[in-house]
């Protein structure tokens, strides 16, 4: 399946996430049709059609719900499979198009069995220092918040996590210089926080949506959720409007709608396209005892002009 096939089922997906309820049989079609594939990791990260997914395990209708439940299980046993390469998958996907339901059951198998049986020397190697121990264990506690269904992969998502941690910060050689283990640290409240509240970034972590290498990366707007990110929007939107020198002027008819002023039309009459939806101001630019100059604003055309 080609990167344009799965950009126009995420399209559809994403209608249907909007509230377009007459395209849920052909979300069910779509459902299937990347079920039947040969996804790699490679068409995931670039197509981040896993968002998409995700969304659909808790929607109403109980069809799409499952369907997408059963994707999120099966392309996470990919990622965790350590023979399913970018390269074999593309290569034999031909040949293994008819195989795949049996593949995934065997997959998901082996993914529950892992999660069970995964040693702690893989997750807290004995070599590890004790402020990466701490950092590995507290973020598993956060990815935890999540599903049920997910939890299982909080363990690995938290290991790869702090992997990229220590390897941004060269913290992953022993070494631990003092600056770098500062900055370690505040990384993690730093991820720690956003990964307890943004309940759907951390449901793109562990579903690999968002992989780690990204996730250490992302600025504090990425990592915020939606509602404080339009908030922030907000604020900022409403620190440039008072700022701006000519803000009565633009709001002029806001200001006129609050004060309950119906007829807008001014003293002076535009010169140029002869309306009257006009406003002025005086200043003193003479001595005291000449008359103030009136400056007048055309709201209609833009046209100033003084008398």
């Amino acid at each position: 399946m080609s990167m344009e096939d799965i950009a126009r089922v995420h399209r559809r997906l994403t209608k249907f996430l909007q509230g377009d309820e007459g395209s849920q049989s052909a979300v069910l079609d779509g459902l299937d049709h990347l079920d039947s594939i040969a996804m790699t990791l490679s068409l995931l990260k670039e197509s981040k059609i896993g968002q998409a997914i995700g969304k659909l395990r808790k929607h109403d209708d109980a069809k799409v719900a499952e369907k997408a439940k059963h994707l999120v299980k099966k392309w996470k046993a990919l990622a965790l499979s350590p023979r399913t390469s970018a390269t074999d998958v593309t290569k034999d996907a031909p040949k293994k198009t008819t195989e795949m339901a049996a593949v995934a059951k065997k997959l998901e198998a082996k993914v529950e069995k892992t999660a069970e049986k995964k040693p702690s020397a893989n997750f807290l190697p004995s070599n590890l220092s004790n402020v990466r121990t701490t950092v590995r264990k507290k973020l598993k506690e956060v990815l935890e918040l999540a599903d049920e269904d997910l939890r299982s992969e909080a363990e690995f998502a938290a290991m790869s996590i702090e992997t990229a941690m220590a390897k941004l910060y060269k913290m992953d050689k022993g070494l631990e210089p003092a600056d770098m283990k500062k900055e370690y640290t505040s990384k993690f409240r730093q991820l720690s926080f956003n990964l307890k509240k943004n309940e759907m970034l951390r449901d793109e972590v562990l579903t690999l949506t968002v992989t780690a290498d990204q996730l250490v990366l992302m600025t504090p707007d990425e990592l915020a959720t939606q509602e404080l990110r339009l908030e922030k929007d907000k604020f900022r939107d409403d620190a440039f409007q008072s700022s701006r020198l000519d803000w009565d002027v633009a709001n002029a008819d806001k200001i006129n709608k609050q004060c309950g002023i119906t007829d807008a039309r001014g003293l002076f009459t535009c010169g140029k396209c002869k309306s009257t939806n006009t406003s002025n101001t005086q200043k003193q630019t003479r001595s005291a005892d000449e008359p103030m100059t009136v400056f007048v604003l055309c709201h209609d055309c833009g046209k100033r002009w003084k008398c």
